[in-house]
């Protein structure tokens, strides 16, 4: 599992086990197994994705949750995330809410 730190928020991407075992069937697979399991493989590059989008999603969904408008950059918006992850700072806060908007 890789973590990454940035803006006091830990993301966690927990799709290497997976694309490690399906990486490893696939190069013992044989003619019938193969398309099946480059497929998986696809769908777990498709699945993962970057630390940036991650954060957005998760203050878009505390901002929905917390009933703030998408795109609103208002004080009340960094309240929200401040309160949903009372450990992440004031410029934090402002830089995923505004991350949040233009996205």
């Amino acid at each position: 599992m890789r973590t990454t730190r940035h803006l006091n928020l830990v993301v966690l991407h927990d799709l290497d086990d997976a694309r490690t075992a399906v990486e490893e069937a696939l190069a013992q697979a044989d003619a019938a197994e193969a398309p099946g399991l480059r497929k998986a493989l696809t769908l777990i590059e498709a699945a993962a994705r970057s630390d940036e989008d991650i954060k957005i999603r998760w203050a878009r969904q505390a901002l929905d949750r917390a009933g703030v408008a998408a795109g609103d950059t208002s004080t009340r918006g960094i309240k929200e995330l401040r309160k949903a992850a009372p450990q992440l700072g004031l410029a934090e806060a402002v830089e995923l809410v505004t991350l949040a908007a233009k996205h």
